[in-house]
């Protein structure tokens, strides 16, 4: 951990406590310079202002943001790097971030020494708010790309200590290292957090840690509840993502997710307009600190819902109440209702008694197959399936298919993650 990033914290720590109007402005003039360095050092950008016929000085403040076409994940695939990044950046001295790929073709972000700094200090800043100590010890499960090759002096030192463990490994061999270090916390994703848990159930295996985190799936109460419970931890929920970083994070309220608006923008668009509060809308995100390849309007592809009203936390980052999940995760009625995947699970079951894993995909306009992974408590009769199917053609409409299907294993992607809403009904 570097002098500036220890700085860089400081910075972020004092902003958690900073006016509404105080943050407001001091998102505002970072926005207005990362516009007009993008403008100045960014072809893409220089030519998307100009073929809209906007400059640096049209955008002073977040409401014109409007003025700026969005920017998709296919544009940027589709365009050569070196017209992304900004000029005299040398990418053999930066960091390439992939993004899992789930959408089927991954996307190469950018990121200097400085806004690597930056980023880890964000997610420093919210793991010490709730309740990250120096000297405790992290297990991280995550993809083998993000195994740190060697640890920081810092770590050396037994501050910061975090020792990563491959989320492909066998889920005995997990387990047997975690009881052998004995770790004060654990990160992963939700799935695989529950898939550890299931397995101390099954086997009777009692771990506690005092907190776990969690990110880059959706989580829902049901899984919150396992793993709290079988952990006896208090869980904390992450939004970020590989273009940005850290986003949106819970503080021990878990009244929603606190926006990293000291970094970032966030829009909450329904057809192109901004959505009124409590209203769900597509996460449109615009960069503060990434001067190496800007994101301007950048079309996350995930729904979330702003709040208005501050935390009793006393952070006075904004809110956002909840994310529904990625915008082709939603399901379509027969007739064309959005049916958003926090509907499901216990949904359309009355218990979860014995279910381990699940998937929702919805193959075409009429029909839907459920895949489960289930243990030996799980109620399996015809009575059962029949009353899950009614409840699904209830929600779904009566022409609806309901196939379920009994698996051994719900595959990962290539990054670890388990989607649990497909929508293959476009």
């Amino acid at each position: 951990m570097s002098f500036r990033m220890l700085v860089n914290l400081y910075n972020l720590k004092n902003n958690l406590r900073l006016k509404p109007s105080e943050l407001r402005r001091l998102q505002e003039k970072k926005l207005r310079a990362i516009i007009s360095y993008a403008y100045e050092n960014v072809s893409f950008y220089h030519n998307k202002f100009r073929s809209s016929g906007l400059g640096p000085s049209d955008i002073k403040a977040v409401e014109d943001l409007v003025k700026v076409p969005l920017t998709t994940k296919s544009e940027i695939q589709a365009t050569p790097l070196r017209e992304m990044i900004a000029r005299d950046v040398d990418v053999n001295k930066c960091l390439q971030n992939k993004t899992s790929g789930s959408t089927g073709i991954p996307t190469v972000t950018i990121v200097g020494k400085r806004t690597v700094e930056s980023m880890k200090a964000i997610w420093l800043r919210a793991f010490m708010e709730n309740g990250l100590r120096v000297f405790d010890k992290r297990v991280t499960i995550c993809e083998p790309h993000n195994i740190p090759k060697k640890k920081s002096r810092v770590q050396l030192l037994g501050i910061m200590q975090r020792d990563c463990i491959s989320v492909f490994d066998p889920v005995e061999e997990i387990w047997a290292k975690i009881a052998k270090e004995k770790p004060d916390i654990i990160e992963s994703y939700p799935s695989s957090l529950a898939i550890l848990a299931n397995f101390c159930r099954e086997n009777n295996y009692s771990q506690k840690f005092r907190l776990a985190f969690t990110q880059a799936e959706l989580l829902d109460t049901e899984t919150r509840r396992l793993i709290s419970s079988t952990f006896d931890s208090e869980l904390f929920d992450y939004y970020g993502s590989a273009e940005f970083s850290l986003m949106a994070w819970e503080c021990r309220e878990h009244a929603g997710y606190h926006i990293s608006a000291d970094d970032m923008v966030f829009e909450f668009l329904n057809d192109g307009k901004v959505v009124a509060e409590g209203e769900r809308g597509e996460i449109i995100c615009t960069g503060l600190s990434n001067y190496e390849m800007p994101l301007i309007r950048y079309q996350m592809n995930d729904v979330g819902v702003p709040v208005q009203d501050l935390c009793s936390c006393g952070t006075t980052l904004p809110l956002m109440k909840m994310i529904d999940g990625r915008s082709d995760d939603f399901l379509r009625s027969a007739e064309g209702r959005v049916i958003p995947p926090s509907v499901f699970f216990p949904y359309p079951f009355e218990s979860t008694e014995g279910i381990k894993q699940w998937r929702v995909v919805q193959e075409r306009k009429d029909k839907i197959r459920i895949q489960l992974v289930i243990g030996n408590q799980f109620l399996n009769n015809e009575q059962v399936w029949r009353k899950a199917q009614g409840k699904i053609r209830e929600l779904f409409g009566k022409g609806m298919q309901v196939e379920f299907q009994i698996v051994e294993e719900i595959p990962r992607n290539a990054s670890g993650k388990l989607r649990k809403i497909i929508s293959l009904c476009k």
